[in-house]
C-alpha cells in the first residue's frame, strides 16, 4: 500500500511540475462571416511544439459597419444565450466575472496583442447587459502593456466581428488555480443555483 501511495505522490508531483512550466501561445483569429486562424503552442521551453488550424473560408474585410444577412454574420439567441443573460443580470456574479477576466489577463502576459471585437445581439437591452461585463474589461485591457484592444458594442444589429493576433505566455497551474477559485466562489455558486431553479 505504501508503494502505491508513494507512486501516486510521485506522479502528482510530476504533474504539478509539468503544469508549472510556462506555455507560449501565438495566435491569429478572424471572424467576419466564419472563423479562421491558427494557434501555435510552445511548451517545455520549445521541446514540444504543435499548431492547431481554425477552419473557415472567410477573409477579414475592411472595417465598416454593415447589416449582416440572415445567412452570414447574424447572431442567434437560444436557451444557452438566455442562460447567459440571466447570469449577467446578477450584479455580484457580473463583478466576480470581471475580476476573473482581469486576473486571467494579468496572468497571460500578452505580447504584441491586437484585439478588435464588434458585437451586437439585436436587442439593445441584451447588448447593454453584455456591455456591462465587456465595458470594464475593455477599459482595463486598453491599459495593458504591448496591447491594442478595441471592443465596440452594436446596439441595433445582431453582429459578431473579431480580428485578433498576438502572443500569450501563461503558466497552466496558475490558470487552473484562477479558474477553480472562480467556479467555487460564492458568487458563481449562487448564480448557478439560481440558473438551475429557473431552468427547472
Amino acid at each position: 500500500m505504501s508503494f502505491v501511495l508513494l507512486t501516486i505522490a510521485i506522479l502528482l508531483a510530476l504533474l504539478l511540475i509539468l503544469l508549472a512550466v510556462p506555455v507560449t501561445v501565438a495566435f491569429r483569429v478572424d471572424r467576419i462571416t466564419e472563423i479562421t486562424g491558427h494557434l501555435n503552442f510552445h511548451w517545455l521551453y520549445g521541446l514540444v511544439r504543435f499548431r492547431i488550424g481554425i477552419p473557415g473560408t472567410a477573409k477579414a474585410g475592411p472595417h465598416r459597419k454593415h447589416k449582416p444577412s440572415k445567412k452570414n454574420g447574424k447572431l442567434r439567441s437560444g436557451p444557452h444565450a438566455h442562460g447567459v443573460f440571466a447570469l449577467l443580470r446578477q450584479s455580484a456574479f457580473r463583478r466576480r466575472s470581471i475580476r476573473f477576466i482581469k486576473d486571467v489577463l494579468r496572468a497571460t502576459h500578452a505580447h504584441d496583442l491586437y484585439f478588435r471585437l464588434r458585437i451586437g445581439l439585436g436587442d439593445p437591452a441584451d447588448t447593454g447587459r453584455l456591455w456591462a461585463l465587456l465595458g470594464p474589461v475593455a477599459g482595463f485591457a486598453a491599459d495593458l502593456h504591448s496591447a491594442e484592444v478595441s471592443i465596440e458594442p452594436e446596439f441595433m444589429d445582431p453582429v459578431l466581428e473579431v480580428e485578433s493576433h498576438g502572443e500569450f505566455r501563461l503558466i497552466p497551474l496558475h490558470f487552473i488555480a484562477l479558474a477553480t477559485a472562480f467556479v467555487v466562489s460564492p458568487e458563481a455558486l449562487c448564480a448557478w443555483r439560481t440558473l438551475r431553479r429557473r431552468a427547472a
